[in-house]
This record gives C-alpha cells, sequence and structure tokens, in this order.
C-alpha cells in the first residue's frame, strides 16, 4: 500500500501571513524588509537543531546590529510559532479524505524543536500515523539523507512512497530517491494529481 507523505508548512499550514511577520519584526524593533533579510540565511540550522532557539534569535540579532533580551527572544518564538500554525483547511480536509479512504499517511517537514510541539498538538496531526521532522533526523530536505531516514522510518521502499511538497527543489530530491512527487501549489491540485494516481472515485472533489 502507498503512503503520502506531506510537507507542513505551505501545503498543509499556509506560509507566513505579512501580518505575522510584520508583528516579529516590531517585536525586534526593525523594519519587515530588515527582518526578512535577517531570518532566512540562519534558519535551516534552526530547523535541523544546530541552533537552538536562543541561538538562532541572537543569529538574527547579531546580522540586525542588535541584542535580544530572553523575554523577547521568547516573545519571537511565540510569534514565531504562531506564524507557521496556520492550517490549510482544503488540504486537511483532503487529509481526511486520504485517512477514510484508508490510506497511509505521514509527514515530513523542516522544522525546530518549538514549532513541533505545536504541530504534534493539533487534531489534524492524530490523522497520521508518522510525523517526521528534521530536528530529529539532524538533516532536512532536500538532503537525501533526511529522505533515507524518513523511508527508514516508514518501512518502506521509496518506490511506494508519493511525496507532496510546495518546494520544487524537495520534490526533485524526492523523485531522484525513487518516490513519486506532486509540487504543491493548491490543495485542489493536490486532490487532482492524487486522483489521477490512486483512480476516478478514490477522491471525490473537495
Amino acid at each position: 500500500m502507498s503512503w503520502v507523505v506531506f510537507d507542513f508548512g505551505g501545503v498543509i499550514g499556509t506560509q507566513q501571513p505579512g501580518e505575522d511577520v510584520a508583528a516579529m519584526a516590531a517585536a525586534a524593533g526593525v523594519t519587515t524588509a530588515e527582518f526578512g533579510r535577517a531570518y532566512s540565511p540562519p534558519r535551516f540550522a534552526y530547523d535541523i537543531g544546530e541552533l537552538s532557539a536562543e541561538g538562532f534569535w541572537q543569529d538574527i540579532a547579531g546580522r540586525l546590529g542588535r541584542s535580544f533580551t530572553r523575554p523577547q527572544i521568547a516573545e519571537l518564538v511565540r510569534l514565531d510559532v504562531a506564524s507557521w500554525s496556520h492550517l490549510r483547511e482544503d488540504t486537511v480536509r483532503l487529509v481526511r479524505d486520504l485517512r477514510s479512504a484508508g490510506r497511509r499517511l505521514a509527514v515530513l517537514s523542516n522544522m525546530p524543536r518549538e514549532q513541533v510541539e505545536a504541530v504534534t498538538g493539533m487534531p489534524v496531526a492524530r490523522h497520521f500515523e508518522h510525523l517526521l521532522f528534521s530536528c530529529d533526523f539532524k538533516a532536512g530536505k532536500p538532503d537525501p539523507d533526511c529522505f533515507r531516514q524518513a523511508l527508514d522510518r516508514l518501512g518502506a521502499p521509496a518506490r511506494e512512497v508519493i511525496f507532496i511538497d510546495d518546494r520544487e527543489v524537495n520534490v526533485r530530491a524526492a523523485i531522484e530517491m525513487g518516490m513519486r512527487a506532486i509540487q504543491f501549489t493548491s490543495p485542489h491540485q493536490a486532490r487532482a494529481a492524487l486522483a489521477e494516481i490512486f483512480g476516478p472515485g478514490v477522491l471525490l472533489p473537495g
């Protein structure tokens, strides 16, 4: 039986809303543009556990020519987790429909520990047999080692996995590992792509 493996951010959840990024910038005491330039470079190291939350935010502070207090960092962590916690309801509906159809489901996402704690507590998490995260693997997509560890946890060969991700680089990496992969652009598009794989009638239009 095929596994369907979902990315989280940008697929099950939305990308960070602009107002949430603006709130983090305000908490950091800088403009949204300044914050955006400093936020991305250290993020992967945070996602794979090379940086703690404090290390991540102090790295950002250094890029901004600042130093954050512990209360500031706690607030920035809270805002950051909230920014990645908005769900796409149509994708959640797709997940429920797949589960009702008897499909085996997993999540594979680049995510730091603080975000993992939030995601694992969401009601949608109960639909997945495995919740797989970069911070546990110490490797993140598109690193082949991340995919290898995920396949080991699923106990499945790559050919039995359908992987859904919004980033082309991750989709290409999954295909190179031997998986079937769908580059997510919308819940409707992902549903249609899965219906083509599983056959008409397996998933009704959502």
